[in-house]
């Protein structure tokens, strides 16, 4: 008769001191792998996609495994602990196993034997920098230096192949390849470029991923690494007192950071170029189909965020302009609920209104005030990112909000007392 097999959830710390992976052979032929433990007349198997309970009397046998632990140690008394090849051999086995403690003290070991050696070191992710062994941290901050310096072929051929070796994390990952990426760039490499940005604003989330891959694309359409300036950049160097701009108009190369910049920021105004004409769209349908006005604004407001996204700040007056339209037409909506308010008051005035009907009116306008809430919390959130640009918006909306909320008390106590 095949045995009953209850599938039942226990916590993972229960068997915390279970040091066995085991395989449990039924007398029907089934096997089972997971971690055992014997108890009152049961046999629990903890898997990995759960825990089975089977009685002890349908096993046929039970065959201990020693744990990853007991076999790192049975391997360490076998070698010879002055064997350097030997003691990487088994810490790669412990890291592979997990023993992340274990192989660390293996290396350690290792590196009291050979101070120098090259693969104990990469293992404990060290990197080889101008003659000395350093970590990950410092090592980029090294790598970032090498490229504001112009260092690129050692930065390139040495250094950056080694850091990625040590690489343990995505961020990590991301760090290096933006130095890459800008290394490359740096030394005219533009189709390489373009693939690093790429590769960086997959693995990046916005604003960076936009900025990466607009980067990527302007790459892309200049293989050969010319772009033709439209207008000085920065267009504001006058302004500040230098004699010229840092790039005149004309054709540049894009391994300068200035034309890099100039081509961002021509992206980033064609970008809002296209937000503008969605404004002008949403205004003509502000006063006849305030939805589609709506949708519009959000939609400028999206080519604002990207535009801001490529150069940092450059469509903030825009998306300050979007959100005074925003709340205008908020307050359209309040007024017009005000005004139904009031209405509603000066029918509290009769005196021929029933208990019912009374009670009615005031419900109806705790609703109007709810909507008028609403609404006020609404300008209140959307106005926040631009507080000293709209500080008198948030002003007017607190203030007129706390007018509610009292006018909410008094309606609520006069249901209340009715």
């Amino acid at each position: 008769m095949r045995c009953k097999i209850v599938i039942v959830t226990f916590c993972l710390a229960a068997f915390a001191t279970v040091t066995y992976a085991d395989r449990v052979i039924l007398k029907d032929g089934r096997i089972f792998e997971g971690v055992v433990k014997v108890s009152a007349g049961e046999v629990l198997i903890e898997m990995q996609l759960g825990t089975i309970r089977v009685p002890l009397s349908e096993v046929k046998k039970i065959d201990r495994q020693p744990t990853s632990v007991e076999q790192f140690k049975q391997r360490l008394s076998q070698i010879n602990r002055t064997d350097a090849t030997a003691l990487i051999d088994l810490a790669i086995w412990a890291r592979e196993k997990g023993l992340h403690k274990q192989c660390k003290e293996v290396l350690e070991k290792v590196l009291e034997l050979q101070p120098d050696n090259e693969l104990a070191r990469k293992l404990l992710g060290f990197v080889r920098v101008d003659n000395k062994w350093v970590k990950f941290a410092e090592a980029l901050q090294l790598a970032q230096a090498k490229l504001e310096a112009g260092q690129y072929k050692v930065l390139l051929e040495k250094l950056l192949p080694a850091l990625k070796e040590i690489t343990s994390t995505e961020l990590e990952v991301v760090k290096v390849k933006r130095i890459e990426a800008y290394a490359y760039l740096r030394t005219g490499h533009f189709v390489r470029a373009a693939k690093c940005f790429k590769e960086l604003a997959e693995k990046t989330s916005s604003p960076e991923s936009i900025r990466y891959m607009v980067i990527s694309d302007i790459l892309a359409k200049h293989p050969r690494g010319m772009y033709v300036i439209s207008e000085p950049y920065p267009p504001t160097a006058m302004l500040f007192g230098s004699a010229a701009p840092a790039v005149s108009p004309g054709p540049a190369s894009l391994r300068r950071a200035e034309v890099l910049q100039a081509a961002l920021r021509d992206r980033a105004k064609q970008i809002i170029k296209q937000g503008r004409d969605l404004m002008k769209q949403a205004k003509k349908l502000e006063s006849v189909n305030s939805d589609s006005a709506r949708t519009k604004y959000a939609l400028a407001e999206k080519l604002f965020e990207k535009a801001d996204a490529i150069v940092p700040n450059i469509a903030r007056s825009w998306r300050v302009e979007i959100v005074r339209r925003r709340i205008a037409m908020i307050t359209n909506d309040i007024n017009t609920q005000a005004a139904k308010f009031d209405a509603l008051k000066a029918e509290l005035g009769k005196r021929d209104l029933t208990p019912s009907a009374y009670a009615n009116l005031i419900y109806r306008m705790q609703v109007l005030l709810k909507r008028i809430h609403e609404d006020l919390d609404l300008i209140l959130k959307i106005a926040a990112p631009y507080e000293r640009e709209l500080i008198l918006d948030i002003t007017d909306a607190k203030y007129r909000l706390q007018r509610i909320q009292a006018l909410q008390e008094v309606l609520r106590q006069e249901l209340n007392g009715r």
